[in-house]
């Protein structure tokens, strides 16, 4: 059985290499990497449907890898129909550069994609993402990466220890700016806004109009929720089910089209 591990962000990122170390020592050699061969952050759950994929076997920095052409779904989508026929075991997403808490990052996110394509083929899958500072520089960036390699360990050595969640399709996790072995890890739910978003009009050279899509962070955050206990320096751990529809809710529509 296979291990994999992806992510959004490319297969020259620190976070990624740092989930793969940390996975190496979990589960052994039964751990592949499968990455994008480029940035496809905030790329959602996107399929490459419309042109032929590229996939290539390259080693990167001492880490073996498969390179895709693609999105982070279509590298899930390649592991398990493709490239380990079915023998995925668990999927490992991340560790990407910038949080994905709160609904709005939640699914827009590649990194959480790819973790949700995995549980919708009904193999149990854990996104991790780390929350960074704008000012960060690349080294400041691969320092605190580095930084979260045996908080993520201690996650991983729990879930192979004592299984995945039989009723929880995936995981999703946060790391904190500021990280250390006693860093405390808060089990809350995701909160619905991140953002709040504007669209910035300007002009090009030739007076032609442009649109940037923006957002500044909400201030009024849910305290039991994902976004302000990983701003308070905790990590954050939210179970996510795929199907939101509950037996209410067909009631409901059930009154209404009856």
């Amino acid at each position: 059985m296979v291990v994999l591990v992806t992510n959004d962000d490319g297969y020259k990122t620190e976070g990624l290499h740092t989930l793969y170390r940390a996975a190496k020592k979990v589960f052994g050699p039964e751990v592949m990497v499968v990455s994008p061969d480029k940035l496809q952050s905030s790329s959602g759950m996107s399929f490459t449907f419309h042109k032929p994929l590229r996939v290539e076997k390259i080693t990167y920095n001492g880490m073996p890898c498969y390179t895709v052409s693609g999105t982070p779904a279509d590298c899930v989508f390649m592991s398990i129909y493709h490239l380990f026929k079915r023998k995925v075991s668990m999927v490992l997403s991340g560790i990407n550069e910038g949080m994905n808490a709160g609904l709005e990052t939640v699914y827009s996110s590649g990194t959480i994609s790819a973790a949700m394509f995995a549980a919708i083929s009904e193999i149990p899958s854990i996104a991790f993402s780390k929350n960074l500072s704008p000012e960060m520089d690349q080294n400041q960036i691969d320092k605190s990466m580095n930084d979260s390699y045996e908080n993520v360990v201690k996650i991983l050595k729990s879930i192979k220890t004592k299984g995945f969640p039989k009723n929880i399709d995936m995981i999703n996790i946060n790391l904190p700016l500021k990280i250390s072995k006693e860093t405390e890890i808060k089990i809350v739910k995701t909160d619905k806004r991140v953002f709040d978003d504007v669209v910035i009009k300007k002009k090009d050279p030739n007076g032609r109009d442009y649109y940037w899509l923006y957002g500044t962070l909400r201030k009024d955050l849910d305290k039991n929720a994902d976004l302000y206990n990983l701003f308070d320096g905790k990590i954050t751990v939210t179970p996510i089910k795929l199907s939101t529809v509950e037996e209410t809710h067909l009631k409901t529509l059930s009154n209404i089209f009856t």
